[in-house]
């Protein structure tokens, strides 16, 4: 089989690599290609996190550990980026192509020159909050009520450090007395204290090592590749061992509730208080844990970190421990998983709208996931440039059909405060998704780690899923996907861009509408009604 470089060779041409570069120039459509295929992609950011998982948990110095474990979600999103980054360089070099980006580190894997770029202006401190003991009394009183307020505040069985509204529902439940104090406020006070540093320079090659594996082995782009991930690793490691160090010269509760372990502040209050043997209980939030297969994730993000770990529903929880990618290496405790009687961020959807006005034309959402600039997830998505030009694709389509075209791009990520391209097309709407939940007659997503699809899910409107292998489903979710939505399997071509089969869409979109029974998968997300 020929590799890339012979299908393509294409000597001499410019490939805009990232958003800035392709927006420059008016003809950057006619040069969109990417030298890596997703599913090759999605394979190994997998296999990465699951070896930094195993390098962490072989670590000797207790220290060392935790923070390697407070540290790694962020290296991990840029560390993906690198290796992915790293490998299409070198297959569109071998082509004769020249990626053109903005990322200092494209430029450093092309040319080598300089130092390699750090990212360190990503540290940032703490975060302060303003009137925080009013805020704190506003937090207990939404679920203890004015008569548990004293005794939470004073003499709390559990503390909640950060929230969501499946925490908050738990802890009214409770017969314990819950209180609330921020975990941005105690990091702050670990940070004042004076600590011998801890040198890490003596991991970084290794960690390195193992963040790249075996996906770039040509020289230079592996020493290249080797020395951005070092590079980008070290101001966060040295970060996250100082915030280890200084969190044990405080005192914290035995025992603290939290939202997801990503957010940094409340994962390292958590991982200090597992080291002294206390308890920390951590709920679920937006699209399911082990809904979309990526049990790697989980593990590192949520399991590593946490005695308990909360999901939406009993049978939500079942599906987290299907996948045995989430299964820790001997040596880190896992946390133990449940399910609460369900979310109430889901149940709050209504389910049916048969009162919502009758429309000549359908009232159709495409609602595409956010941008991400020189980052990259697990699953892993479409490069920017790769995914901007098929969201154009799918809304021109749209456009061209008897409907009332909605575009809600996801309100996070690359062009969160600036104009996007969807505004060209169609009307563009950011914010609220609430309206669209309520007013949407088709919903049109292409990625399945977005809350919005699973919100979608609970309502009675009709679902168009454009599967470009962003992600699998679990298969007892892949079941009930199926019978939900319309799904089109989306091919690629060989320049590895999405294929848009713009007939399938119109006749999933204007097709005759087969009966909604939203459900199945409500009552793994909102609990019985």
């Amino acid at each position: 089989m020929l590799d890339f470089a012979e299908r393509h060779a294409k000597p001499d041409l410019e490939v805009p690599a990232d958003i800035e570069m392709a927006l420059a120039r008016p003809d950057w459509r006619q040069r969109v290609l990417w030298p890596v295929s997703l599913a090759e992609a999605n394979r190994i950011v997998a296999s990465q996190a699951a070896r930094a998982i195993d390098w962490a948990a072989r670590l000797d110095d207790e220290l060392v550990r935790d923070g390697a474990l407070l540290a790694l979600p962020t290296i991990l999103g840029y560390g993906r980026a690198i290796v992915l980054a790293a490998l299409a360089t070198k297959r569109a070099a071998a082509a004769g192509m020249r990626f053109i980006g903005s990322a200092p580190e494209l430029a450093y894997l092309a040319s080598g020159e300089g130092a390699p770029p750090a990212r360190a202006g990503l540290i940032l401190p703490p975060g302060r909050v303003r009137g925080s003991f009013a805020r704190r009394v506003a937090r207990i009183q939404s679920w203890s009520g004015f008569g548990g307020l004293p005794r939470a505040l004073l003499r709390p069985d559990a503390v909640v450090v950060s929230h969501n509204a499946l925490l908050r529902t738990a802890a009214a439940r409770q017969r314990r007395s819950i209180g609330f104090r921020y975990a941005e406020t105690m990091l702050a006070a670990a940070r004042v204290h004076r600590h011998a540093r801890r040198a890490v320079d003596d991991y970084l090659g290794m960690l390195a090592e193992t963040l790249l594996g075996d996906a770039v082995q040509d020289e230079p782009y592996r020493t290249r590749a080797l020395a951005l991930l070092q590079a980008v690793a070290k101001p966060h490691l040295d970060k996250a061992l100082g915030d280890m160090a200084g969190l044990r010269s405080i005192p914290l509760p035995d025992e603290i509730w939290s939202g997801s372990g990503g957010l940094y502040a409340p994962r390292a209050l958590g991982l200090e208080v597992l080291r002294r043997g206390g308890k920390v209980v951590r709920f679920d939030h937006g699209t399911p844990r082990g809904f979309v297969r990526s049990g790697e994730f989980t593990a590192l993000l949520e399991l590593a970190v946490s005695s308990e770990f909360v999901l939406s529903t009993e049978g939500a929880a079942e599906i987290c421990l299907d996948d045995p990618a989430a299964r820790l290496p001997p040596g880190r405790q896992a946390a133990r998983v449940r399910g609460a009687s369900g979310d109430p961020t889901f149940a709050a959807i209504p389910m049916s709208r048969k009162d919502r006005e009758k429309r000549a034309r359908p009232r159709v959402v495409y609602a595409p996931t956010q941008l991400l600039g020189f980052r990259q997830l697990l699953p892993a998505q479409a490069p920017d440039v790769v995914y901007l030009d098929w969201q154009l694709r799918v809304a021109e389509a749209l456009r061209g059909l008897p409907i009332s075209l909605i575009c809600q791009p996801h309100p996070e990520g690359l062009l969160a405060h600036r104009s996007h391209p969807l505004e060209e097309v169609a009307t563009t709407i950011r914010g609220n998704f609430d309206v669209q939940l309520r007013e949407a007659d088709v919903f049109v997503f292409d990625y399945p780690s977005t809350t919005a699809l699973w919100q979608a899910a609970c309502t009675d409107a009709r679902i168009v899923f454009l599967d470009m292998g962003a992600g699998t489903f679990s298969p007892r979710i892949a079941k009930l996907v199926a019978e939900r939505a319309q799904i089109i399997k989306v091919e690629h071509d060989e320049q590895n861009r999405p294929i848009l089969d713009a007939a399938a869409l119109r006749d999933a979109v204007l097709g005759a509408s087969r009966p909604v029974d939203p459900m199945p998968l409500r009552r793994l997300l909102a609990g019985e009604p």
